[in-house]
């Protein structure tokens, strides 16, 4: 309980900071953060696939379908942007579906390959349809986020909505993996036979899992593309993948808020090196040093530190009593 209050405290902080960076940082740091509420999405909703034991390295490329699919429709057809963002995020989900039900029956590295493979294959197709997404001409021109009909011209405006969306998803996946359907993602993940024989569905679980986490990439990709308002087809590439999976990992799988950690301090220290080669090879570090000094990820930092103090303490000679 007292471990619950701690956390919540901690987040409560988090929050009203994120609240008066707008306020008090400059258009630079409110640019910087809004991203980072984009990665902290995905990182997140990549969980579900993890949980269940699945290496899923084709995440971007549902994020660029709903960053895609979301900009076309408020640019080409002047749809809204609460429309917009839910038809990005169904159409990543369907394409999900299609994907996944085929695919989530292979296991470990079989499946990671297929997802490479589908990255790589939005990627050419955003590239090379140049009729419909403008191919390396980029797309732009994306109309700004609007509510209720009213458009989010400053950057702080869209920095909130960002902010509102990550707690959304954040609460509902949250939500979804402390309850009964959580229990059993970990149960597929830990030994998907044994829970096979308890009468779990697994390729039924599998798939809603991979379904959720697409449709939370689309999101992801829909806010992005409204607040960037400009698409790169490469931007989505396997780099991009292979990052969303490094905030976990480095993070912390085995918890909930491994993903949010990973996700908030690999975008923030990777951002001098963005768009260079150098960003590779800080996130490949990043990935090693993991996995030789924390296993358990940045999370479980503060308790190796307390069960260092604890050694140190027992360690130390105590003074003999006076004679």
């Amino acid at each position: 309980m007292r471990r619950r209050a701690g956390a919540l405290g901690v987040l409560s902080v988090l929050i009203v900071l994120a609240l008066l960076v707008p306020r008090f940082g400059g258009d630079y740091y409110v640019h910087i953060f809004a991203l980072v509420f984009t990665n902290v999405i995905l990182a997140a909703s990549l969980r579900p696939s993890l949980t269940c034991g699945q290496l899923n390295i084709g995440h971007s490329a549902f994020m660029s379908i709903g960053a895609y699919a979301s900009a076309l429709l408020a640019k080409n057809l002047a749809v809204p942007f609460e429309l917009s963002l839910l038809g990005g995020a169904v159409l990543a989900t369907l394409v999900g579906v299609v994907i996944g039900y085929p695919s989530l029956r292979l296991r470990g590295v079989y499946f990671a390959m297929v997802t490479v493979a589908f990255v790589e294959v939005i990627r050419l197709i955003a590239q090379l349809w140049v009729s419909l997404t403008r191919g390396m001409s980029g797309l732009s021109g994306i109309p700004k986020p609007n509510l209720l009909g009213m458009t989010l011209t400053t950057k702080a405006g869209q920095y909130y909505l960002g902010l509102a969306l990550m707690l959304i998803v954040l609460l509902i996946l949250w939500k979804l993996e402390h309850s009964r359907l959580g229990l059993i993602w970990k149960s597929i993940g830990m030994a998907d036979n044994l829970a096979q024989s308890l009468g779990v569905d697994i390729a039924r679980h599998k798939l809603l899992a991979f379904m959720l986490g697409c449709f939370f990439a689309g999101i992801a990709g829909a806010f992005y593309a409204h607040f960037i308002r400009f698409l790169f087809p490469p931007e989505f590439g396997f780099l991009m993948a292979t990052n969303i999976l490094v905030y976990n990992y480095v993070g912390g799988r085995g918890h909930f808020a491994g993903a949010i950690v990973g996700a908030i301090f690999l975008s923030l220290l990777s951002e001098p090196f963005r768009g260079s080669p150098y960003e590779t090879i800080f996130f490949s570090i990043a990935m090693l040093l993991t996995i030789l000094f924390l296993p358990g990820g940045l999370i479980t930092l503060p308790e190796k530190l307390a069960g260092l103090r604890r050694w140190r303490a027992a360690a130390a000679p105590t003074p003999s009593p006076a004679a």
